[in-house]
């Protein structure tokens, strides 16, 4: 009995103090930076962030003067998601439900590699205009979804368009050339048959000239 008893006091330690301390706090692989008076983290919804799979953008924000979640920012802030050096395409955010100081934006990683956000806005007043990278030290870049994949991996939708380009170019150059050979045909009957007809005049010429009396 009193072990039982034991068992239930432990396990309501463990729900009322552990578990939600647990479940409250970010993704290690997050970038920590304080902006102000405010503890902002950012990384991705859903690590590793794997290549073509729904993730989103995990932006949290805590007040550091009353270590309290700050919420509404969806209404303030916007954040720009660019990679590969490209322009960034702007995203709204929108509050996470049952997550106080919690925000995202939904998108899915169609590339593997860095991806840049960038944070515009306000924070309760304070002016932001801040960029995140992923990368080491920060947090993780989109991974390839073949690195996962059992027992056969699957080639990206990048990879298939890249292929199907690669074989359109050497279809293209193989109707080039078919083209080109037509045409080298086409000349080569020509100059063969104006070769044959000079060499049939030549000869009518010649025998013309040999049956002619001679004075």
């Amino acid at each position: 009995m009193a072990s039982f008893l034991r068992s239930l006091v432990v396990a309501s330690l463990l729900s009322t103090f552990v578990i939600p301390f647990l479940s409250a706090q970010p993704a290690l692989a997050h970038e920590h930076r304080k902006i102000g008076d405010y503890e902002v983290v950012v990384g991705f919804t859903n690590e590793p962030a794997i290549q073509g799979e729904p993730n989103g953008v995990d932006l949290r924000v805590t007040n550091t003067k009353t270590n309290q979640p700050v919420e509404g920012l969806e209404k303030t802030l916007k954040v720009g998601i660019a990679f590969g050096g490209n322009a960034p395409k702007e995203y709204a955010l929108r509050a996470r439900f049952g997550q106080k100081g919690a925000y995202t934006a939904d998108l899915i990683p169609t590339r593997a590699g860095t991806y840049l956000f960038t944070f515009t806005g306000e924070i309760e007043g304070t002016k932001v205009n801040e960029k995140f990278e992923s990368g080491p030290g920060r947090f993780n870049d989109v991974e390839s979804a073949q690195k996962l994949q059992f027992p056969e991996p699957v080639p990206s939708t990048a990879e298939l368009q890249q292929a199907l380009q690669a074989a359109d170019a050497r279809a293209a150059q193989a109707q080039t050339l078919s083209y080109v050979g037509i045409a080298l045909g086409a000349i080569g009957l020509i100059v063969g048959g104006i070769a044959l007809f000079t060499r049939r005049s030549a000869e009518s010429s010649r025998l013309t000239a040999a049956a002619e009396p001679r004075a």
